[in-house]
């Protein structure tokens, strides 16, 4: 499911500061999003509880949107349950950074390729017809993930162009074997190993009114494991649906559908992909 994690931050992009953040100070904030997937198929929720103070002058082009934030993370799927903490901070209104500790619990559910599978090494068969059910076992690790993002908008005349590209290097570990599939990346992995990901998105952005625009556009999604070589890459067409504070608690709310082609994958290269799901983020006051 990690291919879906970025789609949440281009939800909220370009949204202005909420009012009641100008008086400045310390802010609760929840960011929810939840996401269903075919090919492979699967779900996702997660949810980022956090406290927030703003960065720099609010009034400055470049600082809109500047936050240092901190707060505690958790993502659960019928298979994997990940929890932990985060810092981010956004010194510019063009980039975030974020740093990530998780740990990570796995467990079987009876399903073909669901579940914890030990493997021989990277070349393994891991088509779902070689993962029994029957197979799949129990396993805990720890993550460290180390990311940054640059985000921009240009004016089109109506219209705007959002562009915004995150990089991230994940260290994972999990279980004892020296190899394993990782349902979180889809992709096989050493038992302790580096992740490489690239995510981009290029979007047109059409206001249906005040608060409501239309975006669509295309995104590039790219896989790297460095001790094995291996590359796996999708593109494909996207459209979201973004609604600028429409509750007094909700400072962003996001639909969207993703469709996608796989040019690379372990085993599903060629193959089609579909993606959707909702995002919302909430703004629980100043604190202090």
């Amino acid at each position: 499911m990690r291919t879906a994690t970025f789609l949440g931050a281009l939800l909220s992009l370009a949204l202005p500061e909420p009012a009641a953040a100008q008086d400045g100070g310390l802010r609760g904030v929840i960011h929810e999003r939840l996401v269903l997937l075919l090919n492979p198929m699967g779900a996702e929720h997660e949810l980022r509880a956090g406290v927030r103070a703003r960065l720099g002058d609010p009034d400055a082009l470049l600082f809109t949107g500047a936050h240092a934030e901190a707060g505690g993370v958790s993502q659960v799927s019928p298979v994997y349950a990940i929890h932990g903490g985060y810092l981010q901070v956004s010194p510019l209104a063009f980039l975030v950074l974020r740093a990530e500790m998780t740990g990570t619990l796995m467990w079987p559910i009876g399903m073909d390729g669901a579940g914890y599978y030990p493997l021989g090494g990277y070349g393994a068969d891991v088509r779902s017809e070689q993962l029994p059910g029957h197979a799949g076992e129990g396993a805990g690790g720890w993550n460290l993930t180390l990311a940054a993002t640059l985000q921009g908008l240009v004016p089109l005349g109506p219209a705007r162009l959002l562009i915004w590209n995150q990089t991230q290097v994940s260290h994972v570990t999990l279980g004892e074997a020296s190899h394993f599939y990782s349902l979180k990346h889809d992709l096989i992995l050493a038992g302790r190993d580096w992740v490489l990901e690239n995510d981009a998105l290029l979007l047109a952005e059409v206001s249906l009114s005040e608060s409501v625009a239309l975006r669509f556009g295309a995104y590039d999604n790219l896989r790297h494991v460095p001790a094995s070589g291996y590359v796996g890459h999708q593109v494909g067409p996207i459209v979201m649906l973004a609604f600028e504070r429409p509750a007094d608690a909700v400072t962003s709310l996001g639909l969207f559908v993703r469709g996608g082609w796989y040019t690379h994958h372990v085993v599903r290269r060629d193959e089609v992909t579909t993606l959707g799901g909702v995002q919302v983020t909430y703004d629980l006051g100043r604190l202090r």
